[in-house]
């Protein structure tokens, strides 16, 4: 039996196939409202949300959207069969389609590949690290590098270990921080403007790497479209964000939801970035080690792939600390526009409730007798 698929419609804007338990997580996230309209094959008419069992219960489960009674809506928009004659994008067409294939479970199964890729990456680079120190000692014979060898192993094993603790952290803010935005839009741009930029990154490292005969450019451009699909794949989904998608948001609320939208994305997308930036090190730091032991006619060559190798490193293993400070405080701002932009409103409440009481105190008058 195959997956069931469901389509579903809300402001006249039919979205879908998605998976039932996709559907359950939009419903959890207010992406789906109990108004919105919903289809699946062998229903004969749109239902409205609300009457598909288990979709908005407490205790019902993904599992349990599978059946939807008949709709009392008397006005439905055009089955998914009927929908090709309506006017849209082809690129809005194609990311329905991917929608369901790239889905939640595929964004966290990535995330932990690449989060599984930097740790041990950076425990194989700290071991490359001491290893072209040894070379480099015994090909120069200055105690320098054995020293600097030493500091490198002993910085990339903290920054490992920090790196764990910090991507802990952003789990939780993650799901502590929510959002709201008025449409798809930026979420549908974002995957459109990622795609083009990782296009664009893989093909001018290419390009570049011809140019000046330097092979490892390459690996920089990979890493780069990597970053870019993920962040693809991520804007996707706004509800792994936390994001949900209310028409009704005012316009100070839709640019703290932009804001929060943009820092969510970049949060979400660090354990790609920390991963690629680690194996793209670890790479140039093996190299960096075949070098200096080919002979002493490429020693200057390996000292400098080793430098560069380094910073990578050091740049990728700090990126999760960094995301995790960098977040904290932006979303310390955006709580302060939060506070200013509902100050009028408690004001006003504060301004009513005063005068309720002074009309509701009836004047007394003393007399003197």
């Amino acid at each position: 039996m195959g997956q069931v698929e469901w389509y579903y419609a809300r402001d006249n804007r039919q979205m879908g196939p998605v998976s039932s338990v996709e559907l359950k997580r939009l419903a959890t996230f207010d992406e789906l409202r109990p108004d919105d309209l919903v289809w699946r094959e062998g229903m004969t008419e749109w239902a409205a949300a609300r009457n598909v069992r288990g979709l908005f219960d407490q205790d019902g489960g993904s599992a349990a959207v599978a059946t939807a009674v008949a709709p009392t809506a008397d006005e439905t928009p055009a089955k998914p069969h009927d929908a090709a004659a309506a006017a849209r994008h082809p690129f809005d067409a194609v990311m329905e389609k991917f929608r369901p294939h790239f889905n939640p479970r595929f964004v966290e199964a990535t995330a932990g590949i690449f989060r599984a890729c930097g740790s041990y990456g950076l425990l194989l680079a700290a071991v490359l690290t001491a290893a072209f120190a040894a070379v480099a000692t015994t090909k120069t014979s200055e105690i320098a590098h054995a020293l600097w060898g030493v500091i490198w192993l002993l910085l990339l094993v903290v920054l490992q270990y920090v790196a764990g603790r910090a991507f802990a952290a952003i789990g939780e803010l993650n799901r502590a921080t929510a959002g709201r935005l008025a449409s798809s839009v930026l979420p549908d741009a974002t995957v459109a403007l990622s795609l083009v930029a990782g296009v664009a990154l893989l093909l001018g490292s290419i390009g570049w790497a011809i140019g000046i005969s330097n092979c490892l450019l390459i690996l920089g451009g990979v890493a780069g479209f990597f970053v870019c699909a993920y962040l693809s794949v991520i804007a996707l989904h706004p509800s792994m964000l936390n994001i949900a998608i209310a028409p009704e948001t005012m316009a100070g609320e839709e640019l703290i939801g932009v804001l929060t939208f943009v820092l969510k994305a970049l949060l979400r997308l660090t354990p790609v970035a920390f991963g690629a930036g680690v194996l793209c090190g670890t790479v140039a730091m093996a190299v960096a080690c075949f070098l200096a032991s080919v002979g002493e006619t490429v020693l200057p060559g390996a000292l400098a792939t080793a430098d560069v190798a380094q910073r990578v490193l050091i740049f990728s293993a700090a990126l999760p600390l960094a995301a995790y400070l960098v977040f904290l405080f932006c979303n310390l701002v955006l709580n302060l526009w939060r506070a200013v932009l509902s100050l009028p409103g408690k004001l006003d409440a504060l301004a009513d409730s005063g005068d309720g009481i002074g009309r509701g105190q009836p004047d007394t008058v003393t007399t003197h007798e």
